[in-house]
This record gives C-alpha cells, structure tokens and sequence, in this order.
C-alpha cells in the first residue's frame, strides 16, 4: 500500500488563496510540511527575487461559524456570522497566523450543497498581533478567556471582534482580512 498524504482543508484553502495572491509569476511559492508533526508552522510562502530568498511561516486556525440569531430588542446589535476559535499560545516557530472561518453563501438556499457553496473568511494576524489579541483574550470579569471569536454581517465590512474582547467594544478587524493584509506580508 502506498503512503498517503493528505492536508487538512483550512490549510488547503489558506495555500490556495495565498497561491492567487502571491502568484509564482511574482517569484512566489508555497510550500508545506510534509510531516504533521511540526509545531507551529502550516504553510511556508517563499519568495524569490534575482538577489534573495525570503520564507514567511504561516500557522492557521480554523473555527466553527455560527449563524447569528434575531435579535430580540431594536438596540442589540447582531451579525449574521460568528466564528469561535480556542485561545492559544502563539509559536514563535510563525511569522503569520491565518484564522480561517468558513460560512455558507446563502444561509436560506435549499437546494443540493457543493463545495462552492461555502465561502471563507480568513484574517491573518502577524506575531505580534496574535500574541497581544491573546494576551488581551478575558472575559467580561477580566479572568482569561478560554475562546475568542469574531463576527460580521458579510465578507469585509465590520469584521468585529466580539468574544474575548472584555470591554465588548465590536472593534473592526476587517484591515486584516487577507486580501487586505496581503500587501504587509509581500513587503515582510
């Protein structure tokens, strides 16, 4: 019997965005470990240039999206969308994180579902960024937060943060939707 490599879907479509992104006509290539056993890094983008060669690591978590409920006074704010990621510790081993959330086009559809059906979103957060998102992670007591998420209404526009997120502000991280954050981890 042959050996069999297989690569988790949010990392497959996390390489495939990054693919149209970074295109090889750039000097771009991505890469990943052969091994599930590496710690800390997902995906390798590869630059090459006439004078160098530059590697970024990317680590992706991926979440659960919820669809969100009706609310019940005129002043509660709602999203259609919730993700609900489990707090980490960032390793050191990435320069980037990719959280990857995937969601249905048409909540209402009901008609046969295919793979096209779902769409992504994806934020992606550089070491720093990561590691204070999760320092600040509490709960509204201010004890840690074991969960953070975020929520919007559609794919790039108030991309708020709402779970670990202890004051509830619903601050905008739609800058670093990927094709948003792309050009920062170009210039890396």
């Amino acid at each position: 019997m042959d050996p069999v490599f297989t690569l988790q879907w949010p990392e497959y479509v996390v390489c495939e965005r990054l693919q149209k992104l970074c295109p090889r006509s750039e000097g771009y290539s991505t890469y990943i470990p052969v091994s599930r056993q590496e710690k800390g890094v997902d995906i390798t983008l590869l630059h090459r240039s006439s004078s160098k060669r530059r590697a970024i690591t990317i680590q992706v978590k991926a979440s659960r999206t919820y669809m969100g409920t009706p609310p019940k006074r005129k002043t509660t704010v709602r999203y259609n969308y919730y993700t609900w990621f489990n707090r980490f510790v960032p390793s050191p081993d990435a320069d980037y994180f990719a959280l990857i959330g995937f969601y249905p086009r048409e909540a209402d559809q009901t008609t046969k579902i295919g793979p096209s059906w779902y769409h992504d979103c994806t934020l992606l957060f550089s070491y720093s960024e990561i590691s204070a998102l999760m320092d600040n992670c509490m709960t509204v007591g201010g004890k840690p937060d074991p969960m953070f998420g975020f929520a919007f209404k559609r794919l790039g526009f108030n991309y708020a943060y709402t779970r670990g997120d202890f004051t509830r502000s619903g601050k905008d991280y739609a800058k670093h939707l990927i094709d948003k954050k792309i050009h920062e981890l170009k210039r890396g």
